[in-house]
């Protein structure tokens, strides 16, 4: 029976991620600052920084071919018309599993600057302000210790010119330094 206990006690230990592995990953503790790319809306630099285990400040600059009517709505574009986007968030960050490898959900809040020729064939250029809530979950690994994948949606009302509700998709990585 002692022998049962003690192999469960050493499984349970094992499954909630046991002496050793709360620190699988150097992301977030020992490297603070990390830089990667994003696919998705928007495409994107991206730049991360932990100020402590549960608080980072995100910022990105994104380019892309997508180009915006008169009326708001979007058409694809050569790359010689198409938008610059800046965006920074805070976001919370919080452990959902944390054993070799790590997985953590975040919630935040920010903003984004758009940048685009407003128009087809129009050359004059026009800013788009969005407050955005960026909503994600970020998965870090012993091997490498220093990249950060993750998934992230960020609801968006475009506060100017006119309001209009967009919703951001984006899956990137990030090595932190």
């Amino acid at each position: 029976m002692q022998r049962i206990v003690l192999l469960a006690s050493v499984a349970a230990a094992v499954a909630a991620g046991g002496p050793g592995r709360a620190q699988a990953t150097e992301v977030g503790t020992s490297r603070t600052f990390g830089v990667g790319f994003q696919l998705g809306e928007p495409t994107a630099i991206t730049a991360k920084v932990f100020v402590s285990g549960t608080s980072a400040y995100d910022f990105g600059v994104g380019f892309g071919g997508w180009c915006y009517d008169g009326n708001g709505h979007s058409y694809a574009c050569d790359s010689l018309h198409g938008y610059l986007s800046l965006h920074a968030d805070y976001l919370y960050q919080e452990n959902l599993v944390n054993m070799t490898n790590r997985l953590d959900w975040y919630a935040g809040f920010g903003g984004r600057v758009v940048l685009w020729n407003y128009g087809p064939g129009s050359h004059a250029d026009d800013v788009a302000l969005l407050a955005r809530v960026p909503i994600g979950v970020a998965a870090t690994f012993r091997r490498p210790s220093f990249l950060e994948a993750y998934l992230e949606v960020a609801p968006a009302l475009r506060v100017y010119p006119p309001l209009w509700f967009s919703i951001d998709v984006a899956l990137g990585a990030r090595a932190y330094f």
